[in-house]
């Protein structure tokens, strides 16, 4: 196993669907954090790694694909609805885990020391050890609904079946309490972002203080 590099701080941005992670990430972005969309880098390897794509048809057949583009519709109710999101994810993020280490390699080797990855399921198979910080994005189920549903891309059954996914797992049950940080995301957005930029400063502290435990 390759070693893991500690001179590298790394927070998780995560919270059920329509919490709002994006919005949080955004304002991370700006304050100088770079930050990492596993969904959406999966979503690019889904369509440009010709394995992944080969092994996506093998499971799922080849009508996950319409052209070279991906068949989102029917992945969608293959996955979510039928239950077999699980088989999605074993062939898809061992390839993301791939891209994410050399993209991360990339950001450190431009003097960044604090790197932050967003994703909705990041803690789904408990909480990966490299993360140093999971910042975990609080939202009320009704506000969520709410956001969701002015996804055009999402159906009411799409949406429903990832609500349903999503709290099944009880990803918070792999935070920290003595370490991570919950943000309520309940409110508007300026308050958001300025809960978010308190977030950020007391994080870059955070991450000085285990900079200096490793190098102990």
């Amino acid at each position: 196993m390759e070693k893991l590099d500690k001179t590298i701080c790394r927070l998780a941005i995560t919270g059920e669907i329509g919490a709002g992670k994006s919005t949080v990430a955004g304002y991370i972005t700006q304050s100088g954090i770079p930050v990492l969309d596993l969904d959406s880098i999966a979503k690019k390897l889904m369509v440009t790694d010709e394995y992944l794509r080969a092994e996506i048809k093998a499971e799922f057949g080849d009508q996950a694909y319409t052209g070279h583009e991906l068949n989102k519709k029917y992945l969608s109710e293959k996955a979510f609805k039928v239950g077999a999101v699980h088989r999605l994810n074993a062939l898809v993020h061992p390839r993301v885990d791939k891209e994410v280490a050399k993209l991360e390699s990339k950001i450190a080797q431009q003097g960044h020391r604090i790197i932050a990855k967003e994703s909705a399921l990041l803690l789904q198979h408990g909480r990966p050890n490299e993360i140093d910080v999971v910042i975990w994005v609080k939202t009320s189920i009704d506000i969520r609904r709410n956001r969701i549903s002015n996804r055009p891309n999402l159906s009411q059954s799409d949406r429903d079946a990832r609500i349903k996914y999503q709290s099944s797992l009880n990803l918070s049950q792999y935070l920290n309490r003595d370490r991570d940080k919950i943000i309520e995301n309940n409110g508007t957005l300026q308050k958001l972002k300025t809960e978010v930029s308190w977030l950020t400063k007391e994080l870059k502290n955070v991450c000085d203080t285990l900079f200096q435990s490793h190098n102990l």
